[in-house]
């Protein structure tokens, strides 16, 4: 593939995939899809200036289309906040590859909706952020320090101290009788 490529260099990964692919395919090459992208992760770096990874193209109409809204709870324009971004094709939408990096989870009160809270806190810092919603976790963290321990007070020093005493002397007796 070095020899293909040389020192041929690409802003756009989507691009490099598509050529890489049709090398392979000229070469009658079949690697495993875990071994090409392992080779595509070894000579390719993140540039955040960068076009945006393409992970896949869903076509979305109709019925699919109304399933996906249904499960997101939300409208066809807010599909962006979701990660399905419209193309220049009707019906098509792309997803991007997310970058691990950049990932993070939130903890948000249940008062609290996931979308005015990504609204209020997330898309004013990072204008490209998107929820992967079928990743959300709902639940409830109790503290059961808060609500369940009972302070018992510290026994006194001089008890504590005749208590190691004792153990000390009964240890004795025991090591001196392995030993013997």
């Amino acid at each position: 593939m070095a020899a293909q490529f040389g020192e041929q260099c690409f802003d756009d990964f989507n691009e490099f995939q598509t050529q890489v692919n049709q090398k392979l395919k000229t070469l009658g090459l079949k690697p495993s899809a875990t071994a090409k992208k392992a080779i595509l992760n070894a000579v390719s770096v993140y540039d955040e200036n960068a076009a945006k990874m393409v992970a896949k193209k869903h076509q979305l109409s109709g019925d699919k289309l109304a399933a996906l809204l249904a499960h997101l709870r939300c409208e066809v324009e807010d599909l962006p906040y979701f990660g399905y971004y419209p193309s220049d094709k009707a019906g098509e939408y792309l997803s991007y590859e997310p970058s691990s990096d950049l990932r993070d989870t939130e903890s948000i009160a249940l008062k609290e909706t996931i979308l005015d809270y990504f609204f209020a806190e997330v898309k004013p810092h990072v204008a490209e952020a998107w929820i992967k919603l079928d990743s959300v976790k709902i639940g409830y963290e109790i503290s059961f320090n808060k609500y369940f321990y009972r302070h018992k007070a510290l026994r006194d020093m001089e008890t504590v101290a005749k208590e190691i005493l004792a153990l000390e002397s009964e240890a004795e007796g025991l090591i001196a009788e392995i030993l013997a």
